[in-house]
Formats: C-alpha cells, structure tokens, sequence
C-alpha cells in the first residue's frame, strides 16, 4: 500500500520523479539506457543525443542522471542486467509499444538492489577461468 498516494492503494510502477532540471526520471531512462525514441523506435544514443532530446547541454544529463541514480556506475553497482533490458527494447517486435513494454523494465531496475563490486575478486575470477579455458599464459 502507497500511504503517500490518496485514497491509499496500489501503483504497478514506481512515479517518476523531476530533477532540477525538470526531466522525467521514467522518460531520461527510456532515452538514455533503453535507446527509445520521441517516436517510440529503438536507435542507440549517447549523452549528447539525450541532452539534445531535452533541451539541455551534456552537462546537465550527467548530474541528473546522478541524482536519479542512473549514472554508469550506479548502474554497474545495481544488481540489473541493462544489456537484456537494451536487448528487450531493440527486438520489440511490430506494433509493440515500446514505452509500455519499458515501464516494468523500469520498475525492475528501481526494485534491483544495489551492490558494490569487487573488481578484484571479478578480474581474478576471470582470470582463472580463462587459464582453465585457454591454458596458463607463460
């Protein structure tokens, strides 16, 4: 139960919020980590593409997706698997609304817990796979 919301009840995703700068948090995700178009396309973007979109120099995406926790290294330390959610959106298949199909993707990574990385213990555990894949190096 949402005590925040009148009349008590349910919400199927998280609202989004504004930053300064007044940018959807929903909207910022969808454009920036998703590839999803004013049109509801998929086409990759970068940082300038998206500042382009909202009328905003790069400068500002970057803070904003900071305070929405959406940066990249948030993002590397959020147990979220990005590249199955950038997958999803890109074979949507005709006449899928891509927008729809992004809120439950969005309300998977808001849900997804966040967790620091070990990149030592990451980088050795690889390490050793590929000795065992391809043979010690000499």
């Amino acid at each position: 139960m949402d005590r925040g919301r009148p009349g008590g009840g349910e919400r199927s995703t998280p609202r989004p919020f504004k930053a300064k700068a007044g940018i959807d948090s929903f909207d910022l995700f969808c454009a920036y980590h998703l590839g999803i178009t004013p049109d509801k396309s998929y086409r990759p973007a970068n940082i300038h593409d998206v500042a382009r979109r909202f009328g905003v120099d790069a400068g500002v995406i970057r803070q904003t997706l900071q305070e929405y926790g959406m940066d990249p290294e948030t993002m590397l330390d959020t147990d979220f698997d990005l590249t199955m959610a950038q997958m999803d959106i890109q074979v949507a298949p005709p006449g899928v609304d891509r927008v729809e199909l992004a809120k439950g993707i969005y309300e998977a990574f808001r849900k997804a817990p966040r967790k620091k990385r070990d990149w030592q213990k990451i980088l050795s555990d690889d390490e050793r796979e590929n000795a065992k894949i391809f043979g010690r190096r000499k």
